[in-house]
C-alpha cells in the first residue's frame, strides 16, 4: 500500500543553527515520502544565500517581510502537496520515528484532525515541555500539560487533548473544512485558535507518547526574570501577548464567559502585569505592552464589523487603482526624465512589468521588449501584456545590434550584479540605445530581501551618484531612507492602510524632492543622452 505524503512546514527567521538542526532531524526521518518546506520570514541574510546549496531537495519559500507564524504557516500550506501537513517550530528536532507514529494515529482514528507528539526539553532530554494544552474560556488562563515535569510515564499512550502546539500534524481535510490559520494573530495564539476551530468542526485532537520531539528551552533574553515569568522576552513579544489574548477570547469565548473575562479578569491581569513590568524599570516593554492592550481592546470592540470593513476596504482599494496609476505615472522619476518622443524601449530586468505600465500610462510605446531571468515574472508580464516581447535570459548574456532601441532602461538591476558585470552591462546599454540610457539604483548600500522567492534580487554591489557622473550621466535623486529604506518607517508598520497613506504621501511630495536634491538619500536615476543631435 502506498504511503501518504507528509509535508513538513518550518517557518523561520534569523535562526540558522536551529534551522539546520531541525531540518537535519526530518531528513533522518524513517518515514517516507516526505517533503520539507521552509518559509523564510525575511531572515537577514536571506536563506537563499545558503540553504539551496546545503539542502537542494528542500523547498524554500521566501517572504520580503516577516509574516509571523500564522501567515507563514498558511504560505507553507499553500505550497504543500501532502495528505498530512506537519508544522514545527524551527528550534525543535524530531525523533526519527515521530512522523510514523503521528501518521499511524490518523490511520487508526478516522475522527483525528490534529495529532502532536510529546514535547521534551532539548537540553534536558527527559524533562517535558508539553503534552497538549487548553485555555480557560472564562479566565483566559493557559493550562499546559507536562510543562517542567519529568517524564515518568504519566502521559503514556494516546490521549485526546483540547489543543496542540509546538509540533503538530494536521490532516488536509481540516484545512478544507475550517480554512487556514487566522492571520490576525501573527504569533502567538494562532495554534490555539486553529485547535478550537478544528474541535468545533467535529475533529478530535490527540497527543501520542510514542511520537517524540525536543524543543529548545526558555531563551536567555536577559530582559528580567519577573518579565520572563509573564512569557515576555522582548518589547514586541509584550505587544503580541497583551493583544492576542484578547483577540482569542473575543473570537472563542462564549457569552457570558467573555463578559466575565473582559470586565473582571482582564483589568486584573493588565494592572498586575503593568505593575510587574514597572517594578523592573523596563519602560520600553511597558509601552509596548500597553500598545498591545489598546490594540486588543480596539479589536474586541470592532470585531463585529471587521469583516465588512475589510471587504469594503478591498473594493475601494481596487477601484482606486486608476488614481494610483495616475499619481505614480506623473511623479515617478523615470517618467520625469524619459524621452516621450521615443517609440521603442528595451527594459532590462523587467520583472513583472510594473514600471512599463507606468511608462505606457504616460506615453505611447510602439515596441517594448522585456528581459528577465526569473520565469514567474516573465509569465506574469505576459498575462498583463506589459511588453510586446519577452526574453527569458540573463541580462549579462543577452545580445542586440547597436542602436536597436530608442531607450535602454535598467531599473534596479545593476546592484544585483557584481561591479565588473554592472559596468559591462552599462557599456552594452550605451551601444544598444539610439537616444537615451536610464538606470535606477539605490544610493549606497541597501539591503533588499528576495521577493516572490526570487534569488536574483539579492544585492551584490552598491553605487553612488558620482560613479555615474564621471561617466557623463545626469543624476536625479529621490526618497528618504528613514521613510522608505529597509529600516524605514514604512517597514515598521503592519497596518496596510497606514502604509498606503505613507506611500501616497511619498508619491505626492516626490516632485518637491526633485527641487531639494541634497535631502534625498534613497534612490537615484542616472540619465545619459547617447544621440549626438540632442
Amino acid at each position: 500500500m502506498k504511503k501518504a505524503l507528509v509535508s513538513v512546514v518550518i517557518v523561520t527567521k534569523d535562526r540558522k543553527n536551529d534551522l539546520i538542526e531541525c531540518t537535519n532531524s526530518y531528513i533522518k526521518s524513517t518515514y517516507k515520502p516526505i517533503e520539507i518546506i521552509v518559509i523564510d520570514n525575511a531572515s537577514k541574510p536571506s536563506l537563499l544565500t545558503w540553504l539551496p546549496k546545503k539542502y537542494p531537495k528542500v523547498k524554500l519559500i521566501t517572504s520580503d517581510k516577516n509574516l509571523g507564524a500564522a501567515s507563514g504557516r498558511n504560505l507553507g500550506f499553500d505550497h504543500s502537496k501532502g495528505e498530512y501537513i506537519l508544522f514545527t517550530d524551527d528550534d525543535a528536532v524530531c525523533d526519527k520515528d515521530m512522523i510514523t507514529q503521528l501518521v499511524k494515529v490518523f490511520e487508526d482514528k478516522n475522527e483525528a484532525g490534529i495529532v502532536q507528539p510529546l514535547v521534551y526539553d532539548k537540553h534536558r532530554k527527559n524533562m517535558l515541555q508539553g503534552a497538549g494544552h487548553d485555555i480557560d474560556l472564562t479566565t483566559g488562563r493557559i493550562r499546559a500539560s507536562g510543562v517542567k515535569e519529568v517524564d515518568r510515564g504519566q502521559y503514556d499512550g494516546l490521549r485526546e487533548v483540547p489543543m496542540c502546539g509546538c509540533v503538530w500534524m494536521v490532516k488536509r481535510e481540516v484545512f478544507e473544512k475550517i480554512g487556514s490559520y487566522d492571520p490576525d494573530y501573527f504569533i502567538p495564539y494562532e495554534d490555539c485558535d486553529f485547535s478550537v476551530r478544528a474541535r468545533n468542526a467535529g475533529f478530535k485532537l490527540y497527543c501520542i507518547s510514542l511520537g517524540k520531539t525536543w524543543h529548545r528551552g526558555p531563551k536567555n533574553t536577559f530582559v528580567h526574570p519577573w518579565i520572563e515569568w509573564l512569557g515576555i522576552t522582548s518589547p514586541e513579544r509584550a505587544y503580541r501577548i497583551a493583544r492576542n489574548k484578547m483577540i482569542f477570547m473575543r473570537k472563542n469565548s462564549p457569552f457570558p464567559n467573555n463578559l466575565i473575562f473582559f470586565f473582571l479578569f482582564l483589568p486584573i491581569y493588565t494592572l498586575a502585569h503593568s505593575l510587574i513590568i514597572l517594578l523592573t524599570g523596563k519602560f520600553d516593554i511597558f509601552l509596548k505592552y500597553w500598545l498591545g492592550v489598546i490594540s486588543g481592546v480596539w479589536y474586541a470592540i470592532t470585531f463585529p464589523v471587521r469583516d465588512i470593513v475589510r471587504s469594503n476596504y478591498r473594493k475601494i482599494d481596487k477601484l482606486s487603482r486608476p488614481i494610483k496609476m495616475f499619481l505614480i505615472a506623473t511623479t515617478d522619476p523615470v517618467n520625469w526624465v524619459i524621452d516621450t518622443k521615443s517609440e521603442s524601449i528595451l527594459d532590462l530586468g523587467c520583472g513583472p512589468g510594473k514600471l512599463m505600465e507606468f511608462i505606457k500610462f504616460k506615453m505611447k510605446v510602439r515596441k517594448a521588449v522585456g528581459v528577465d531571468l526569473f520565469a514567474p515574472y516573465i509569465e506574469e508580464g505576459k498575462l498583463r501584456k506589459t511588453h510586446d516581447q519577452f526574453i527569458l535570459e540573463d541580462v549579462r548574456k543577452v545580445k542586440f545590434n547597436n542602436k536597436s532601441f530608442d531607450i535602454v532602461l535598467a531599473s534596479h538591476v545593476l546592484e544585483h550584479l557584481g561591479k565588473n558585470d554592472a559596468w559591462k552591462l552599462l557599456s552594452n546599454m550605451e551601444k544598444w540605445a539610439k537616444r537615451q540610457v536610464i538606470v535606477a539604483t539605490p544610493i549606497g548600500e541597501h539591503y533588499h530581501p528576495p521577493e516572490d522567492g526570487n534569488p536574483l534580487q539579492l544585492h551584490h554591489s552598491a553605487f553612488q551618484p558620482e560613479d555615474f557622473e564621471k561617466r557623463g550621466y545626469k543624476i536625479l535623486k529621490y526618497g528618504w531612507k528613514w521613510l522608505l529604506g529597509d529600516k524605514g518607517l514604512v517597514h515598521k508598520i503592519d497596518n496596510d492602510l497606514i502604509r498606503k497613506i505613507i506611500y501616497t504621501f511619498n508619491i505626492l511630495i516626490t516632485p518637491i524632492l526633485y527641487l531639494f536634491q541634497e535631502s534625498c538619500d534613497y534612490i537615484f536615476v542616472a540619465i545619459k543622452r547617447v544621440d549626438e543631435k540632442l
